[in-house]
Protein backbone atom coordinates (compact mmCIF):
# COMPACT_ATOMS: atom_id res chain seq x y z
CA UNK A 1 0.00 0.00 0.00
CA UNK A 2 1.11 3.56 -0.71
CA UNK A 3 2.13 5.31 2.48
CA UNK A 4 0.29 8.55 3.33
CA UNK A 5 2.31 11.71 2.77
CA UNK A 6 3.78 13.20 5.92
CA UNK A 7 2.48 16.60 6.93
CA UNK A 8 4.76 19.42 5.79
CA UNK A 9 5.51 21.90 8.57
CA UNK A 10 7.39 25.19 8.91
CA UNK A 11 8.56 26.10 12.43
CA UNK A 12 9.39 29.71 13.36
CA UNK A 13 10.87 30.66 16.75
CA UNK A 14 13.51 33.27 17.47
CA UNK A 15 15.03 31.06 20.18
CA UNK A 16 17.16 28.59 18.28
CA UNK A 17 17.04 25.88 20.94
CA UNK A 18 13.25 26.00 21.16
CA UNK A 19 13.01 25.86 17.39
CA UNK A 20 15.22 22.80 17.40
CA UNK A 21 13.18 21.23 20.20
CA UNK A 22 9.94 21.79 18.31
CA UNK A 23 11.45 20.34 15.16
CA UNK A 24 12.64 17.29 17.09
CA UNK A 25 9.19 16.71 18.58
CA UNK A 26 7.64 16.74 15.11
CA UNK A 27 10.35 14.84 13.26
CA UNK A 28 8.85 11.37 13.69
CA UNK A 29 5.40 12.30 12.37
CA UNK A 30 5.97 15.31 10.11
CA UNK A 31 8.30 16.59 7.43
CA UNK A 32 9.67 19.80 8.94
CA UNK A 33 10.62 21.55 5.71
CA UNK A 34 12.10 24.67 7.37
CA UNK A 35 13.03 25.90 10.84
CA UNK A 36 13.44 29.70 10.88
CA UNK A 37 13.92 32.45 13.46
CA UNK A 38 11.76 35.39 12.37
CA UNK A 39 8.49 36.27 10.72
CA UNK A 40 9.89 37.35 7.35
CA UNK A 41 11.71 34.03 7.00
CA UNK A 42 8.52 32.16 7.95
CA UNK A 43 6.63 33.95 5.18
CA UNK A 44 9.36 33.14 2.66
CA UNK A 45 9.52 29.50 3.74
CA UNK A 46 5.73 29.19 3.48
CA UNK A 47 5.85 30.54 -0.06
CA UNK A 48 8.72 28.23 -1.04
CA UNK A 49 7.67 24.96 0.59
CA UNK A 50 3.83 25.15 0.64
CA UNK A 51 3.46 23.58 4.11
CA UNK A 52 0.30 22.15 5.62
CA UNK A 53 0.94 23.84 8.98
CA UNK A 54 3.04 26.81 10.06
CA UNK A 55 4.05 26.79 13.74
CA UNK A 56 4.70 30.37 14.91
CA UNK A 57 6.11 31.90 18.04
CA UNK A 58 4.33 35.16 18.94
CA UNK A 59 7.22 37.26 20.25
CA UNK A 60 9.71 37.41 17.36
CA UNK A 61 11.94 40.25 16.10
CA UNK A 62 10.52 42.33 13.28
CA UNK A 63 7.12 40.88 12.48
CA UNK A 64 5.49 39.25 15.49
CA UNK A 65 3.54 36.01 15.21
CA UNK A 66 0.18 37.71 14.71
CA UNK A 67 1.56 39.94 11.93
CA UNK A 68 3.30 36.98 10.31
CA UNK A 69 0.12 34.90 10.39
CA UNK A 70 -1.85 37.75 8.83
CA UNK A 71 0.60 38.09 5.95
CA UNK A 72 0.68 34.33 5.34
CA UNK A 73 -3.11 34.25 5.19
CA UNK A 74 -3.23 37.34 2.94
CA UNK A 75 -0.86 35.60 0.53
CA UNK A 76 -3.50 32.98 -0.19
CA UNK A 77 -1.56 30.15 1.43
CA UNK A 78 -3.85 27.33 2.63
CA UNK A 79 -1.42 26.53 5.48
CA UNK A 80 -2.98 26.26 8.92
CA UNK A 81 -1.49 28.51 11.58
CA UNK A 82 -0.60 27.10 14.99
CA UNK A 83 0.88 29.40 17.62
CA UNK A 84 3.52 28.00 19.98
CA UNK A 85 4.11 30.52 22.71
CA UNK A 86 4.76 31.31 26.34
CA UNK A 87 1.85 33.74 25.91
CA UNK A 88 -0.95 31.16 25.99
CA UNK A 89 -3.50 32.85 28.25
CA UNK A 90 -7.09 33.08 27.11
CA UNK A 91 -6.69 36.63 25.78
CA UNK A 92 -3.84 35.61 23.48
CA UNK A 93 -5.57 32.40 22.40
CA UNK A 94 -8.79 34.29 21.64
CA UNK A 95 -6.89 36.93 19.71
CA UNK A 96 -5.28 34.24 17.59
CA UNK A 97 -8.30 32.09 16.78
CA UNK A 98 -10.54 35.05 16.03
CA UNK A 99 -7.95 36.18 13.48
CA UNK A 100 -8.01 32.84 11.72
CA UNK A 101 -5.39 30.77 13.52
CA UNK A 102 -6.21 27.11 14.06
CA UNK A 103 -4.76 26.78 17.51
CA UNK A 104 -2.37 27.47 20.32
CA UNK A 105 0.13 25.33 22.19
CA UNK A 106 1.76 26.50 25.39
CA UNK A 107 5.53 26.10 25.26
CA UNK A 108 5.39 24.65 28.76
CA UNK A 109 3.30 21.76 27.35
CA UNK A 110 4.88 21.43 23.91
CA UNK A 111 6.42 18.03 24.62
CA UNK A 112 2.95 16.66 25.21
CA UNK A 113 0.77 18.74 22.88
CA UNK A 114 2.69 19.94 19.84
CA UNK A 115 2.58 16.87 17.60
CA UNK A 116 -1.06 16.19 18.45
CA UNK A 117 -2.01 19.82 17.86
CA UNK A 118 -0.34 19.82 14.44
CA UNK A 119 -2.30 16.69 13.52
CA UNK A 120 -5.60 18.18 14.67
CA UNK A 121 -5.24 21.51 12.88
CA UNK A 122 -4.08 19.81 9.67
CA UNK A 123 -7.34 17.84 9.73
CA UNK A 124 -9.42 20.99 10.04
CA UNK A 125 -9.96 21.10 13.80
CA UNK A 126 -8.89 23.77 16.28
CA UNK A 127 -6.65 23.07 19.26
CA UNK A 128 -6.60 25.22 22.43
CA UNK A 129 -4.76 24.91 25.73
CA UNK A 130 -7.74 25.58 28.00
CA UNK A 131 -11.50 25.00 27.99
CA UNK A 132 -12.06 28.42 29.53
CA UNK A 133 -11.43 30.17 26.22
CA UNK A 134 -14.36 28.40 24.51
CA UNK A 135 -17.31 30.43 25.90
CA UNK A 136 -15.56 33.68 24.97
CA UNK A 137 -15.07 32.52 21.38
CA UNK A 138 -18.24 33.14 19.38
CA UNK A 139 -18.08 30.71 16.48
CA UNK A 140 -20.46 30.10 13.63
CA UNK A 141 -23.14 27.44 13.95
CA UNK A 142 -21.81 24.02 13.11
CA UNK A 143 -18.47 24.66 14.82
CA UNK A 144 -19.47 24.53 18.49
CA UNK A 145 -19.03 20.86 19.38
CA UNK A 146 -15.81 20.47 21.36
CA UNK A 147 -13.76 17.79 23.09
CA UNK A 148 -12.16 17.88 26.54
CA UNK A 149 -9.88 14.86 27.11
CA UNK A 150 -9.00 14.59 30.80
CA UNK A 151 -6.33 12.52 32.46
CA UNK A 152 -7.79 12.60 35.97
CA UNK A 153 -10.91 13.70 37.85
CA UNK A 154 -8.92 16.58 39.29
CA UNK A 155 -8.08 17.79 35.80
CA UNK A 156 -11.73 17.49 34.77
CA UNK A 157 -12.98 19.49 37.76
CA UNK A 158 -10.41 22.25 37.25
CA UNK A 159 -11.17 22.47 33.54
CA UNK A 160 -14.94 22.47 33.95
CA UNK A 161 -15.01 25.05 36.74
CA UNK A 162 -12.86 27.36 34.62
CA UNK A 163 -15.15 26.68 31.67
CA UNK A 164 -18.25 27.53 33.76
CA UNK A 165 -16.64 30.70 35.14
CA UNK A 166 -15.88 31.84 31.60
CA UNK A 167 -19.41 31.05 30.39
CA UNK A 168 -20.94 33.01 33.26
CA UNK A 169 -18.66 35.94 32.51
CA UNK A 170 -19.82 35.84 28.88
CA UNK A 171 -23.44 36.03 30.05
CA UNK A 172 -24.31 32.47 29.03
CA UNK A 173 -26.45 29.98 30.88
CA UNK A 174 -24.89 26.60 31.61
CA UNK A 175 -26.17 23.05 31.43
CA UNK A 176 -23.96 20.32 32.95
CA UNK A 177 -24.85 16.67 32.32
CA UNK A 178 -22.44 14.72 34.50
CA UNK A 179 -21.96 11.59 36.56
CA UNK A 180 -22.92 11.55 40.23
CA UNK A 181 -19.23 11.37 41.18
CA UNK A 182 -18.31 14.38 39.10
CA UNK A 183 -21.33 16.32 40.30
CA UNK A 184 -20.18 15.93 43.90
CA UNK A 185 -16.65 17.00 43.00
CA UNK A 186 -17.86 20.02 41.01
CA UNK A 187 -20.27 21.09 43.74
CA UNK A 188 -17.45 20.91 46.30
CA UNK A 189 -15.13 22.96 44.10
CA UNK A 190 -17.77 25.61 43.41
CA UNK A 191 -18.47 25.84 47.15
CA UNK A 192 -14.75 26.16 47.89
CA UNK A 193 -14.51 29.03 45.44
CA UNK A 194 -17.57 30.82 46.77
CA UNK A 195 -19.78 30.28 43.71
CA UNK A 196 -23.47 30.35 44.69
CA UNK A 197 -24.70 27.44 42.60
CA UNK A 198 -28.07 27.42 44.37
CA UNK A 199 -28.74 31.01 43.29
CA UNK A 200 -27.58 30.31 39.74
CA UNK A 201 -29.80 27.22 39.60
CA UNK A 202 -32.78 29.16 40.91
CA UNK A 203 -32.32 31.86 38.29
CA UNK A 204 -32.15 29.32 35.47
CA UNK A 205 -28.54 30.14 34.56
CA UNK A 206 -27.20 26.79 35.79
CA UNK A 207 -28.80 23.36 35.36
CA UNK A 208 -27.25 20.07 36.44
CA UNK A 209 -28.49 16.71 35.16
CA UNK A 210 -27.39 13.12 35.73
CA UNK A 211 -25.62 11.62 32.72
CA UNK A 212 -26.88 8.05 33.25
CA UNK A 213 -30.50 9.15 33.43
CA UNK A 214 -30.03 11.46 30.47
CA UNK A 215 -28.61 8.62 28.39
CA UNK A 216 -31.59 6.35 28.99
CA UNK A 217 -33.97 9.15 27.96
CA UNK A 218 -32.42 9.49 24.49
CA UNK A 219 -32.17 5.79 23.52
CA UNK A 220 -34.66 4.02 21.29
CA UNK A 221 -34.08 0.25 21.40
CA UNK A 222 -30.58 0.96 22.69
CA UNK A 223 -29.73 3.37 19.86
CA UNK A 224 -29.32 7.16 20.28
CA UNK A 225 -32.26 8.94 18.66
CA UNK A 226 -32.00 12.50 17.35
CA UNK A 227 -35.62 13.30 18.14
CA UNK A 228 -35.33 12.05 21.71
CA UNK A 229 -32.05 13.94 22.12
CA UNK A 230 -33.69 17.20 21.02
CA UNK A 231 -36.72 16.54 23.22
CA UNK A 232 -34.49 16.06 26.25
CA UNK A 233 -32.28 19.06 25.53
CA UNK A 234 -34.85 21.61 24.41
CA UNK A 235 -36.49 22.33 27.80
CA UNK A 236 -33.05 22.79 29.37
CA UNK A 237 -31.91 25.05 26.55
CA UNK A 238 -35.07 27.15 26.54
CA UNK A 239 -34.87 27.63 30.31
CA UNK A 240 -31.26 28.65 29.95
CA UNK A 241 -31.96 31.06 27.10
CA UNK A 242 -34.62 32.82 29.19
CA UNK A 243 -32.01 33.50 31.89
CA UNK A 244 -28.95 34.64 29.91
CA UNK A 245 -27.49 38.04 30.76
CA UNK A 246 -25.33 38.53 27.66
CA UNK A 247 -26.39 40.44 24.55
CA UNK A 248 -25.97 37.29 22.44
CA UNK A 249 -28.27 34.62 23.96
CA UNK A 250 -26.36 31.36 24.21
CA UNK A 251 -26.34 28.20 26.29
CA UNK A 252 -23.07 26.48 27.08
CA UNK A 253 -23.27 22.74 27.75
CA UNK A 254 -20.79 20.38 29.35
CA UNK A 255 -21.69 16.72 28.97
CA UNK A 256 -20.35 13.22 29.46
CA UNK A 257 -23.14 11.02 28.09
CA UNK A 258 -21.56 9.46 25.01
CA UNK A 259 -18.60 7.99 26.94
CA UNK A 260 -21.08 5.87 28.88
CA UNK A 261 -21.90 4.07 25.64
CA UNK A 262 -18.20 3.57 24.99
CA UNK A 263 -17.79 2.12 28.47
CA UNK A 264 -20.50 -0.41 27.57
CA UNK A 265 -18.48 -1.38 24.51
CA UNK A 266 -20.96 0.18 22.07
CA UNK A 267 -18.58 2.37 20.12
CA UNK A 268 -20.90 2.76 17.14
CA UNK A 269 -23.67 4.12 19.37
CA UNK A 270 -21.18 6.43 21.10
CA UNK A 271 -20.09 7.94 17.78
CA UNK A 272 -23.68 8.13 16.56
CA UNK A 273 -24.56 10.19 19.64
CA UNK A 274 -21.64 12.52 18.96
CA UNK A 275 -22.97 12.96 15.42
CA UNK A 276 -26.40 13.86 16.80
CA UNK A 277 -24.91 16.34 19.28
CA UNK A 278 -22.89 18.03 16.56
CA UNK A 279 -25.96 18.39 14.35
CA UNK A 280 -27.91 19.84 17.28
CA UNK A 281 -25.37 22.61 17.81
CA UNK A 282 -25.67 23.55 14.12
CA UNK A 283 -29.32 24.54 14.55
CA UNK A 284 -29.43 26.03 18.06
CA UNK A 285 -27.66 28.86 19.95
CA UNK A 286 -25.82 26.15 21.86
CA UNK A 287 -22.25 24.90 22.23
CA UNK A 288 -21.39 21.50 23.69
CA UNK A 289 -18.14 20.47 25.36
CA UNK A 290 -17.81 16.68 25.73
CA UNK A 291 -15.62 15.23 28.47
CA UNK A 292 -13.76 11.99 27.77
CA UNK A 293 -11.29 10.26 30.02
CA UNK A 294 -8.10 9.68 28.05
CA UNK A 295 -8.49 6.05 29.10
CA UNK A 296 -11.34 5.85 26.54
CA UNK A 297 -8.83 6.42 23.72
CA UNK A 298 -8.07 2.71 23.63
CA UNK A 299 -6.52 2.73 20.18
CA UNK A 300 -5.77 5.06 17.28
CA UNK A 301 -9.04 4.29 15.50
CA UNK A 302 -11.09 5.06 18.63
CA UNK A 303 -9.16 8.29 19.16
CA UNK A 304 -9.64 9.35 15.55
CA UNK A 305 -13.34 8.51 15.61
CA UNK A 306 -14.00 10.57 18.74
CA UNK A 307 -11.91 13.54 17.59
CA UNK A 308 -13.48 13.43 14.14
CA UNK A 309 -16.89 14.36 15.56
CA UNK A 310 -15.61 17.51 17.30
CA UNK A 311 -14.66 20.99 16.12
CA UNK A 312 -12.08 21.90 18.76
CA UNK A 313 -9.87 19.75 20.96
CA UNK A 314 -8.71 21.06 24.33
CA UNK A 315 -5.30 20.07 25.63
CA UNK A 316 -5.36 17.02 27.86
CA UNK A 317 -2.54 18.54 29.90
CA UNK A 318 -3.67 19.52 33.40
CA UNK A 319 -2.29 23.06 33.16
CA UNK A 320 -5.10 24.67 35.19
Amino acid sequence: MEQARQLRVVVADDHQELGRAATGLLASTCDVVATVRDGASAIAATSEFDPDVVVLDIAMPGLDGFQTASRIQASGSPARILFLSNFAGDDFVLAGVTRGASGFVSKSEMHRDLAEAVSHVAQGRWFVPSASVLPQWRRAAGHRHDLLPYASDEHLVNAVTGFVDSALEAGDSIVAVVSARHRQALDAEFERRGVDIAALTGSGRYTMADSSMALESILADGIPDAGLFAAAMEPLVQRGLSAVTGSNPHVTVFGEIAPLLGARGDVDAMLALEQIAGEYTATRPVSILCGYSTGRFENAAMHAGICGHHSTVVSASPTR
